[in-house]
């Protein structure tokens, strides 16, 4: 995905908005709507990267044990899975 990208989701922006930071860390997030309906654009301004996820994306994080958010962090900008491509 490009700037142009991003920039397209954002003039599709629903609403305010959100920003969440703390020492180690700061996101933004704000719904946006697509041709194939909302999602929700999450925003990293440090390293500039972003995702957009849909409604099945985001309950899947629920699905997910602190294990698996550890092995994220633990390991940036890799895959989880063996033989998938780095990001």
């Amino acid at each position: 995905m490009t700037g142009d990208d991003l920039a397209d989701l954002r003039r599709q922006q629903d609403g305010a908005e959100i920003v969440i930071a703390n020492e180690f860390s700061e996101i933004r997030i704000a719904k946006v709507r697509t041709r194939n309906g909302s999602r929700l654009l999450i925003e990293s301004p440090k390293s500039g990267r972003w995702i957009a996820l849909c409604p099945l994306e985001l309950e899947s994080l629920t699905w997910q044990s602190t294990e698996t958010f550890s092995a994220m962090v633990g390991k940036p900008f890799e895959s989880l899975i063996d033989g998938g491509a780095d990001v």
